[in-house]
């Protein structure tokens, strides 16, 4: 038997109107005053295409700012990160990328260091790129400012994002219910990904490093810039020490050195020597001939620094052989025997 044949309508108790009455207009302040945090109507959903696939909104994506705030987490596994780990008592998220992150560092390394011009007087002290490494055809990448920290550090530590050993502490990070959100110009920051909000259609595009490009890059490059002469050989390692190219300095090894320097330019992020001191203009001490395809050089810098002090002088010395590599000779520098911290290179006394 329903409730309306206990109580015929017109006859339904005025306590019971009363109750309906009250839980109606309960239900109607409920819904105007009370929005869920991250609820959604699907047409206002973030889209989100990594590369050429639209994916899964994380649950927690919104808007903060002008920019879409995603989990780092699902960030950093869309971007092939190896591990990502979360220190609560330090707020720290700890990440370690792929190896197409290491090979965008040494790409960058060539086009933002070595290869690009600098004014006519820095360029004046040092050893120029050889004729046939500047119509290098330099891929170009899509730029833009990138709004980081845009708003001074509030109260609060803010939240330390590491990168391969690497810290940055962003305090536009959020902390949600345990969950790392942070602004997606961060993703370019840390990750070297290519990300675009279109607001108008709603929606994040995220492209990730592709490693086979980059490879091929590189390779076109130091193809570009096999020396062809013991001294060319000596001034493309010199040059990358005065532009702190430790691809340049790469590129004029031996692979036996280059096996030895890999470990080094992890932790270096293929960048060498310091903002100050730095390398001056080279000379050249001694060269001797060793073989018919084989030259000993002896060479010495000033090391300049910012503050004005006295220089000081560095010295090297360093063997150079012809090889054959890859089915294409060249001279490369095979022996280190005397080494600066300017180098990539382990120091030798």
């Amino acid at each position: 038997m329903g409730k309306d044949d206990y109580y015929p309508k017109e006859e339904v108790p005025t306590q019971m109107k009363k109750s309906r009455l009250l839980l109606s207009c309960l239900a109607l302040s409920l819904s105007l005053t009370c929005a869920p945090v991250f609820a959604a109507a699907p047409s206002d959903t973030v889209t989100i295409q990594v590369d050429q696939s639209i994916v899964p909104t994380p649950p927690g994506t919104h808007l903060a700012n002008g920019q879409v705030m995603v989990p780092i987490r699902w960030a950093a596994e869309q971007l092939g990160a190896r591990s990502i780990q979360w220190d609560e008592e330090t707020q720290t998220v700890t990440i370690a990328t792929n190896e197409a992150y290491y090979q965008k560092l040494k790409l960058d390394s060539f086009i933002y260091n070595g290869l690009q011009p600098h004014s006519a007087e820095r360029e004046a002290a040092m050893w120029p790129l050889p004729e046939k490494a500047k119509s290098i055809s330099l891929p170009q990448f899509p730029g833009r400012e990138l709004q980081l920290n845009p708003e001074a550090p509030h109260s609060g530590r803010g939240i330390t994002i590491t990168i391969n050993n690497t810290p940055s502490l962003i305090y536009s990070a959020e902390n949600i219910d345990g969950h790392i959100y942070v602004p997606m110009d961060w993703i370019e920051e840390l990750f070297k990904a290519e990300v675009q909000y279109d607001q108008a259609a709603n929606k994040l595009t995220i492209k990730a490093l592709n490693q086979a490009e980059i490879e091929q890059q590189i390779k076109l490059i130091e193809d570009a810039l096999i020396p062809d002469s013991p001294q060319a050989a000596m001034k493309l390692w010199g040059r990358g020490e005065q532009t702190r190219s430790a691809a340049l300095q790469y590129a004029a090894l031996s692979p036996e050195l280059r096996k030895q320097a890999d470990a080094r330019l992890r932790d270096t992020f293929w960048v060498s020597g310091f903002s100050s001191p730095w390398v001056g203009a080279i000379t050249v001490e001694q060269e001797q001939k060793r073989s018919d395809t084989a030259v000993e050089y002896t060479v010495s810098f000033p090391e300049i620094t910012s503050a004005g002090e006295p220089y000081t002088t560095a010295k090297e010395k360093f063997v150079v052989e012809k090889l054959a590599v890859d089915g294409k000779e060249g001279w490369y520098i095979t022996e280190m025997l005397q080494s600066s911290p300017y180098g990539i290179l382990a120091e030798v006394e």
